[in-house]
């Protein structure tokens, strides 16, 4: 085992005992001295594992995937789940408050991970050896993807105003959280942050590190396409997703594995994942999706609209990541199965790691450009590329001919990719806003807010408010959005 692997597993272990401790607390400076933990390369190494658990909170990414995905036509909510409308349910029914905490929750953890990756960026020098570059360039991978879900939730959609509304304040250096300035960053000030880390990211990195629980370069091209789809630059997001594709590093799991895909941890011997979230401590982003135990937790069910899409392919093997089963009061609903191992034997600790950025999403993110690009028959060849894996052929192929009821590629393109990565972090909330397309929901029960309701991408709703004590008038508040 290597030095940064050992060290990784020693964090990991720390971890676990301090849980069992009821101590867990996910931030690298409480367990080392800020200042002592750049002191030498095992720390800055032990800093970086621990930046990489504080993504994997449960009060982060997991609330993160909630916030995003309730939020679609993929879930149909079961029942009315959090009355005090602070966590899921609030999300699903766009019933926003200030007094929701998961998006306070995503807020404060991204902030706390900011600090953790600013630690260690600013105490890299440029000119350091090719080892500490190496974390330097994660730590810039995972200081993008911290503004990136801030500014995914809390800012308007790029394509609104060329990115000219308010964002979130970027944070570049190690401060305290008063000291940020009173004045949110615009949402394009903060992708171009993004991107810029992401450049500098790139020649740092190795092109792969054998873990895809690490950044690596070609997971920073991999964020580089999805930045540049959403800005509405679809050569920048070809080029990227081409530079992911011709590596010849990953390719598409196929047949039995891919029937599995959902079931590993996708961190090592996996080469359709470029990145993912190492589960540790047994939960994860599927926590609500599916639970057999817990009755009450049976909240987001797949929604008819995409039940029907799965359908239409009568060998799409995709319908194996989803299954029926009954709540308490005796409904059946239809759950994903995605983001558990072994839903069977034990359902509740058992959560694979979520691939943030996968292979096919690169396909697709070059299918969905090309079709704006003009370029229909590539996005087709991209499209029926996935539909062939998940066991499609002959009829159920498109041809430009042929788009089976769609009236344009790009709407087929979206439909694949609705189907392809439903609970997969909002990718479908990002593709709706991002295409200036309404959410609607022509569904649900009587009595349960958020059915039957359409949200337009305009709508104020499509964003959260920020946490109160950030915009409540003290010194360096912050504006809050409407």
């Amino acid at each position: 085992m290597n030095k940064r692997k050992f060290l990784y597993s020693a964090f990991c272990m720390m971890l676990a005992i301090t849980a069992c401790n009821n101590k867990l607390e996910l931030r690298p400076e409480t367990s080392i001295d800020a200042d002592k933990a750049v002191e030498n390369e095992s720390n800055l190494i032990l800093a970086t594992s621990g930046n990489y658990s504080m993504m994997n909170s449960t009060f982060y990414i997991t609330t993160y995937y909630h916030l995003t995905e309730s939020a679609t036509d993929n879930v149909e909510a079961t029942g009315i789940f959090d009355p005090g409308g602070t966590r899921e349910f609030a999300a699903y029914s766009f019933n926003h408050s200030l007094a929701m905490r998961n998006p306070s929750d995503v807020y404060t953890e991204a902030y706390k991970l900011l600090r953790g990756v600013n630690n260690v960026i600013n105490n890299i020098p440029d000119d350091a050896n090719t080892r500490l570059l190496q974390l330097k360039g994660e730590n810039l991978f995972l200081r993008a993807l911290a503004h990136y879900t801030l500014v995914n939730i809390f800012g308007r959609p790029y394509v609104q105003d060329n990115g000219n509304h308010p964002g979130v304040v970027i944070v570049d250096k190690v401060a305290a959280p008063l000291d940020r300035p009173a004045k949110r960053n615009t949402v394009k000030e903060v992708y171009d942050f993004m991107i810029a880390d992401l450049l500098k990211a790139m020649p740092l990195m190795k092109a792969e590190i054998g873990d895809n629980a690490f950044a690596s370069r070609y997971a920073a091209a991999a964020m580089l396409s999805s930045l540049y789809l959403n800005m509405d630059n679809p050569a920048k997001a070809v080029e990227y997703a081409n530079m992911v594709i011709n590596s010849g590093l990953y390719s598409l799991a196929e047949g039995d594995v891919y029937k599995k895909y959902f079931s590993t941890d996708h961190s090592t011997g996996d080469k359709e994942t470029i990145f993912c979230m190492r589960s540790l401590d047994g939960t994860g982003s599927g926590y609500y999706y599916y639970n057999q135990s817990y009755t009450v937790e049976k909240f987001a069910a797949v929604s008819k609209p995409l039940l029907d899409l799965l359908d239409e392919g009568s060998g799409d093997v995709r319908k194996s990541f989803y299954k029926p089963l009954r709540t308490a009061d005796g409904d059946e609903y239809t759950f994903t199965t995605k983001f558990v191992q072994n839903p069977v034997a034990n359902p509740t600790e058992q959560v694979s790691s979520p691939a943030l950025y996968r292979l096919t999403l690169m396909y697709l993110n070059r299918a969905e450009a090309n079709a704006r690009l003009g370029k229909n028959q590539e996005a087709l060849d991209d499209v029926n590329l996935i539909r062939k894996r998940a066991g499609m052929s002959g009829s159920e192929l498109y041809s430009l001919s042929q788009l089976h009821g769609r009236s344009t590629v790009l709407q087929v393109v979206l439909d694949e990719r609705r189907i392809e990565f439903a609970f997969e972090g909002g990718i479908r909330r990002d593709d709706l806003w991002r295409n200036n397309l309404p959410m609607i929901r022509t569904y649900g029960k009587a009595g349960i807010p958020g059915s039957f309701i359409t949200i337009k991408p305009t709508d104020k709703r499509v964003v959260y408010f920020l946490p109160q004590d950030e915009t409540n008038g003290v010194s360096n508040s912050l504006e809050q959005n409407p």
